[in-house]
């Protein structure tokens, strides 16, 4: 028999915020001295999410000059589950420019990647800059999006006869399943609005007895 453990020992740094998340995929395309800039923005809950959608637009545009990106799969305030590329650019003209507006918007799990087709005038750093911000604007311009509430994580660890018991459980709350790994055992790794929290632990203790193991991962970080 396994033992519930919920680790709520280390101190909550900073209070999390509720944060922007893209309902669809968007795109938008503005012009720069003949420089064409195609901001193409997806939902992403993972790095490689974003890795393949990134992979992706490099195949769409095969004729590009640059195929810059950036991205954040949790929220915008964290400081993991995020990257940025200038793709050829001189450094820092783009990449991180573009991860400040998605940072600066509030927006989390979202990537974008802005394609370049080079119009034969250089723009310099600052117009570059100025470029790659103004095309991660635009494409905002035209993303639905919705408010995510802060959110709690965990990782829930049960044997296989537990499996109906969870599913019904995380039924009652608003879960969102981050990543399940099936081996000797089910690993799961959730989240759910914090205020649901005192309410899932307690019914975690109540309904599972003590037969599985639940690690709160905010606090690992």
């Amino acid at each position: 028999m396994m033992l519930l453990f919920i680790d709520t020992e280390t101190p909550i740094v900073s209070t999390p915020r509720a944060y922007q998340i893209p309902l669809a995929e968007a795109e938008a395309e503005t012009e720069v001295k003949k420089s064409r800039f195609i901001a193409s923005l997806c939902p992403v809950a993972s790095e490689a999410e974003a890795k393949a959608f990134i992979e992706q637009q490099r195949k769409r545009f095969p004729g590009a000059n640059h195929h810059c990106w950036a991205f954040i799969s949790t929220e915008p305030d964290a400081l993991t589950g995020l990257g940025s590329s200038d793709d050829g650019e001189p450094s820092g003209t783009a990449g991180r420019p573009m991860l400040a507006v998605l940072k600066g918007a509030e927006i989390g799990r979202a990537c974008v990647v802005v394609t370049r087709f080079f119009g034969g005038t250089k723009l310099g750093t600052g117009g570059l800059v100025r470029a790659y911000s103004q095309a991660v604007r635009a494409v905002l311009e035209h993303t639905p999006l919705a408010t995510r509430e802060p959110q709690a994580r965990y990782r829930l660890t049960y044997p296989y006869s537990l499996t109906a018991a969870v599913e019904a459980l995380l039924n009652g709350f608003e879960v969102t399943l981050d990543d399940q790994q099936f081996s000797e055992q089910v690993q799961l790794e959730l989240s759910l609005p914090l205020g649901q929290q005192p309410g899932f632990t307690a019914a975690l203790t109540e309904q599972l007895h003590g037969r599985a193991r639940v690690v709160r991962l905010d606090d690992l970080d």
